[in-house]
């Protein structure tokens, strides 16, 4: 998608890319709070040491961000 060719191609019909999928604008914002959240919480590493330690840390993350963390967006109550 970020070829020359494909990029003058748009350039040429007068379209503008998009990456997000169609009739929904709101993907990018729940992700990018979701992944702030994983990103400044206290148990997040420097550095994951293999792809176990990452799916680890991935799946016990994802437990308590469903299961536990309580949601502004929902009056703080989990999903």
């Amino acid at each position: 998608m970020k070829s020359k060719t494909l990029a003058q191609l748009y350039a040429d019909l007068d379209i503008t890319a998009s990456f997000s999928r169609p009739q929904v604008s709101d993907d990018n914002p729940f992700s990018e709070a979701q992944f702030k959240t994983m990103k400044y919480c206290a148990e997040f590493p420097d550095r994951f040491e293999s792809m176990n330690h990452a799916g680890a840390f991935c799946r016990d993350f994802f437990d308590w961000y469903n299961e536990h963390h309580r949601h502004s967006g929902l009056r703080y109550l989990t999903p």
